[in-house]
């Protein structure tokens, strides 16, 4: 990469309200002019829901839940985020060029920096699913991307410290015992520094980024640190944010049910005269329950592939005449990858 595509302004933003977080990158990619260098932007935000900018609110949350939750629909696609004090979150701003066209190839660049500064702290990190990051298999930080103004803008968290029963009550649930499952399921699924540390070797803020601005440097970036401008300050300042609309229609971004991770996804559907709730996970089923099956059955299913004839075998064992109807609504209601 030329040397002048490797220039890095770093910009810290403090601690911000929900509404501030993303009205900031928001205006800083419209103001960017196309021969700017790429941005970091880094900030803390208060706790809030964000939407992926193709989802509804009235089809992936409760509205009820969230009446002390700031709830807002960023630029970005992706699905629901929760974002906690403790999540340092940063945006990257960068010029689509010939060797960085898609969000992808800006993930690229970043990585090897993200994945350093985990290790410097004793976390073995990888990609995976050209998304996220994952820490000993579960999921430790994850990215959402979109362009706005010239500027490709890639973002993302380092999820220090988590609490999950905010957002599990938040999600719209068609049982208490979706909430139940889901709540593990994220437990599964996720990580946190601080689960993977421990309070006490968990870095501050403040360290965390000097870890990760030498780890910039180490790896060929130019640095540098620049107040925000007169003229972006003004930008910021006109971003106007239109209050969450709880009416507007739409599909759940899963259907039936809520992404865990990439390759890991929760569903329930309820008929009149049963339900299934089915996780499932890399290409396997993890979990599967029905008040119409017998537990064994719910036990045996456990890590069966999608695609196994030990699935209809399986079926047809514990569920004789009914098997073939069980079976159309289980791979009807398993979901393996984003829709």
């Amino acid at each position: 990469m030329l040397a002048e595509q490797r220039k890095l302004r770093w910009l810290d933003l403090g601690h911000l309200t929900a509404e501030e977080l993303h009205q900031s990158y928001q205006a800083l990619a419209e103001a960017r002019r196309a021969d700017d260098p790429a941005f970091l932007v880094l900030a803390t935000a208060d706790a809030h829901l964000s939407l992926g900018a193709a989802q509804a609110a009235s089809a992936e949350l409760n509205e009820a839940a969230c009446a002390s939750i700031a709830v807002l629909q960023r630029p970005l696609g992706g699905g629901l985020v929760w974002v906690e004090p403790a999540h340092l979150n940063y945006f990257l701003l960068a010029t689509p060029d010939v060797q960085c066209r898609r969000p992808e190839d800006l993930l690229a660049r970043l990585a090897p920096s993200i994945q350093a500064v985990h290790a410097q702290y004793g976390l073995p990190v990888k990609l995976a699913a050209g998304q996220e990051f994952r820490c000993r298999g579960r999921r430790i930080g994850s990215t959402g991307a979109a362009t706005i103004g010239k500027s490709l803008v890639l973002a993302g968290s380092f999820l220090l410290q988590t609490d999950w029963h905010p957002f599990v009550a938040s999600v719209a649930a068609p049982s208490p015992g979706f909430r139940n499952t889901l709540a593990r399921a994220l437990s599964a699924s996720l990580t946190s520094w601080e689960t993977e540390l421990g309070l006490k070797l968990m870095p501050s803020h403040a360290d965390l980024q000097s870890t990760w601005k030498a780890q910039l440097l180490a790896q060929g970036w130019q640095i540098f640190e620049e107040e925000l401008h007169a003229s972006e300050r003004a930008a910021w300042q006109q971003v106007e944010w239109e209050p969450m609309d709880w009416q507007s229609q739409g599909r759940r971004r899963v259907r039936n049910g809520i992404k865990l991770r990439a390759g890991a996804f929760l569903t329930e559907q309820h008929w009149p005269d049963a339900w299934l709730r089915v996780w499932t996970e890399d290409g396997c089923y993890r979990e599967v329950e029905s008040d119409a099956w017998p537990p064994e059955l719910s036990w045996a299913l456990a890590g069966v592939a999608a695609r196994s004839p030990l699935l209809a075998s399986l079926l047809d064992g514990y569920l004789g005449s009914s098997a073939r109807l069980w079976q159309q609504r289980l791979e009807e209601l398993s979901v393996w990858s984003d829709q």
